[in-house]
């Protein structure tokens, strides 16, 4: 992204008399949130639609029941880096060949959930209450998650990732490293039915062990 964005500027300048054309927009950041989830009709939509418009999921998953779990993410800057960097990611749940359930949401690119270090985690008890907690309450405690996902029954699953620094081990080598994800499981209110902190190794949550979703203590 940054080198088209470098191209472009280098254009805009030492054309003379040209109108340089902007990258274009990634589909799934060309709208706002809002619109982008009403475009997409629960029962109706069919994952081949998603993929014309969005591309091939960055992730898929599968679930206990052998639903496929679609997530398609994608950074972007604006022209000329004129807004901050953005990540927008469409999770749908799909039966068959029809999304069943889906959601939408934006985030800052690179946004890291800090009140999962190990010195914090702990007040969790104290802001989450099973069968009290909504998902508009949480996120305006602790903002949006990094990901969503769904169960079989299509209830939300908010995943929210904190990673730990880098440790390097004797010899100078990396020691793998941890990330904190806090799942929450909303039901059909989006009020809290349950929700885990677990330790996982990798990049991102859903990359690193998609299954741990589901294998939540109730």
């Amino acid at each position: 992204m940054k080198i088209i964005q470098t191209l472009y500027v280098i254009a805009a300048i030492g054309l003379t008399g040209c109108v340089a054309k902007p990258p274009a927009v990634p589909a799934l950041s060309a709208n706002t949130v809002s619109a982008t989830q009403s475009g997409i009709i629960d029962g109706s939509t069919s994952l081949t639609r998603l993929i014309q418009q969005y591309g091939v999921p960055s992730r898929t998953l599968w679930s206990p029941q052998g639903k496929q779990i679609a997530v398609w993410m994608q950074n972007w800057t604006g022209p000329q880096g004129q807004q901050a960097a953005q990540t927008t990611q469409l999770t749908a749940l799909i039966n068959g060949e029809v999304v069943e359930r889906h959601w939408v949401h934006r985030y800052p690119a690179g946004m890291q959930n800090s009140f999962l270090s190990p010195d914090s985690k702990l007040h969790l008890n104290k802001i989450i209450t099973k069968g009290v907690s909504t998902e508009t309450g949480i996120i305006a405690r602790l903002g949006e998650p990094r990901n969503y996902l769904f169960d079989d029954d299509g209830n939300k699953i908010m995943m929210y990732v904190w990673r730990e620094p880098h440790q390097v081990m004797q010899g100078g080598a990396m020691h793998p490293r941890k990330m904190n994800v806090l799942l929450i499981c909303l039901d059909s209110r989006n009020v809290v039915k349950f929700f885990n902190i677990e330790q996982l190794e990798g990049s991102d949550g859903i990359q690193s062990d998609p299954g741990s979703a589901f294998s939540l203590d109730t």
